[in-house]
């Protein structure tokens, strides 16, 4: 054997060794996993309507007597207290029926005490005694009617608001319940909306998040408003019902019943309200006792950390964590089986945003 076949043998046992030696420092590679950001469910739905501003109430006023117009004290416009005269008829036919009616009153109760008197003596029947009875009463509601038709000859307002629109000319001769005037009570400025039947039907009070109001002369500006009523009955042309929201009262502007304004309304549905965090089924994993976890990835140590956290009800493919987790969290939601607390990790992608 040659020199150079002994040093070819001497070497490879050493060659052998030195390819199969194992590198005892190298760190195993982090796994690539799918990371999400925890969020606060928002709105899922959101609603445009065209809204009219209202008056509080809104009363057509009218003489619950007839005659004719004597004094109209309101115009358009004019802004009254209430107990303010608004208009009043002509008083003479109705003094003279209040002192007809005081007279007639005044002979009853005497012809009563006579009666009285001969009954007490013996003269005069039981009969006749409670025909004069009966005579006095008929005259006493007979007077009262008359003070009252005297007092409705007047119109005072039943409210402060605004008169919005006078309904007769001076002087004209009315007819009982003929409006005169219409008063709006503008203490409190509502918004009507138009709400659809398919609507109305799923409705929960509960998943209004917020609704507000913007008019297009006060741009950039929305005001929120405050619900008051749901009018249950639909309209007969559009099958609409009305929804009744009151509007603050500290807008800039001079608001007046009649106005239009866009109303705009978020609801949630009833298993993603504000405030509930949502998962995917696939981020939840199970801990050896049973308990639901999930694993938090930390950017700063590139590391993944077990969590446990208790569950909701199941929507889709989508579950609700009460408490664990919250908002801003970053989590695994894929291969959690094969994650263990403490293990590198690198995000497949940049974070996505979970809502």
């Amino acid at each position: 054997m040659t020199l150079k076949s002994l040093l070819a043998v001497g070497l490879l046992p050493i060659a052998l060794i030195a390819c199969g030696a194992p590198e005892e420092n190298a760190a195993p590679p982090a796994r690539l996993v799918q990371v999400e950001t925890v969020e606060l469910i928002g709105p899922q739905r959101r609603y445009e309507f065209v809204g009219r501003v209202e008056a509080r109430r809104s009363v057509d006023l009218a003489f619950q007597v007839g005659g004719q117009l004597a004094v109209l004290d309101v115009t358009d416009g004019l802004e009254v207290a209430e107990g303010d005269r608004v208009a009043q008829l002509v008083l003479d036919d109705f003094q003279r029926a209040e002192r007809e009616a005081r007279v007639q009153l005044q002979q009853a109760q005497t012809n009563l005490e006579r009666q009285q008197t001969l009954f007490e003596r013996g003269i005069a029947s039981a009969a006749a005694r409670e025909s004069a009875q009966t005579e006095y009463d008929l005259r006493v509601v007979a007077l009262g009617n008359a003070r009252q038709n005297l007092q409705n000859a007047t119109l005072t307002a039943p409210f402060s608001g605004l008169v919005s629109r006078v309904l007769v000319d001076d002087f004209a001769v009315l007819a009982p319940g003929q409006p005169v005037a219409r008063i709006q009570d503008l203490s409190e400025l509502r918004i009507s909306i138009p709400i659809a039947e398919d609507l109305i039907a799923t409705f929960n009070a509960d998943d209004l998040v917020s609704i507000e109001a913007s008019f297009t002369f006060l741009p950039d500006q929305r005001f929120r408003l405050e619900p008051r009523e749901l009018v249950s009955e639909a309209d007969s042309s559009s099958q609409t019902y009305r929804g009744i929201f009151a509007l603050p009262a500290n807008i800039p502007a001079n608001i007046l019943p009649g106005m239009s304004a866009t109303v705009y309304a978020d609801l949630s549905s009833e298993t993603r309200r504000p405030g509930h965090v949502h998962v995917p089924v696939s981020a939840l994993g199970y801990a050896p006792d049973g308990s639901p976890i999930v694993f938090v990835y930390d950017d700063a140590s590139g590391t993944v950390m077990r969590r446990t956290v208790t569950t909701g009800e199941l929507t889709n493919d989508e579950i609700r964590v009460t408490a664990g987790i919250e908002a801003g969290d970053a989590i695994v939601t894929a291969g959690v089986s094969a994650l263990q607390d403490g293990m590198a990790v690198r995000p497949l992608d940049a974070p996505a945003t979970r809502g």
